[in-house]
């Protein structure tokens, strides 16, 4: 399956959406919904995993992870399905989101690699983000579909 510039537009955008705090994956994925997304909510890595595999990558329109999916802060879950997942499909959006202030440190962070928002952040700037992140994909499948 092939993704075209229209698969990743608000109505039809797939995001997945990874964070370990119930509460959390609740009101971002009543926001998305209200916004017209289509939203995949996990918990784990192995459950965003499962769904990568039954959807494929090209059907995922951004990827919005907390970089820890656990309680313990010296764990970077999301860093590190990020760094995964990103070597496997490069052009695979992401937002990384964590409540840590050490996680602005990791390096991708740091350097403006991947679009990061520190909990806890305003819906209208988390919106804004996923909308650029969307228009870049387009962008990209665009150049990709003139090349070709």
């Amino acid at each position: 399956m092939t993704a075209t510039p229209q698969d990743h537009t608000p109505e039809s955008a797939l995001i997945l959406l990874v964070d370990d705090d119930p509460s959390v994956r609740f009101v971002l994925q009543q926001v998305l919904h209200y916004h017209g997304y289509q939203v995949e909510a996990v918990a784990t890595i192995e459950e965003a995993e499962k769904i990568k595999r039954r959807l494929g990558p090209e059907a995922i329109g951004v990827v919005v992870a907390d970089i820890h999916l656990t309680t313990n802060p010296r764990f970077h879950e999301g860093y590190t399905m990020y760094e995964h997942w990103t070597r496997l499909h490069p052009t695979l959006p992401f937002l990384l989101i964590s409540g840590v202030v050490s996680s602005q440190r990791l390096p991708a962070v740091r350097t403006g690699a991947v679009a990061f928002l520190s909990k806890p952040f305003v819906i209208e700037e988390f919106l804004e983000i996923l909308q650029q992140l969307l228009k870049t994909q387009n962008d990209r499948i665009l150049r990709h579909e003139e090349i070709t």
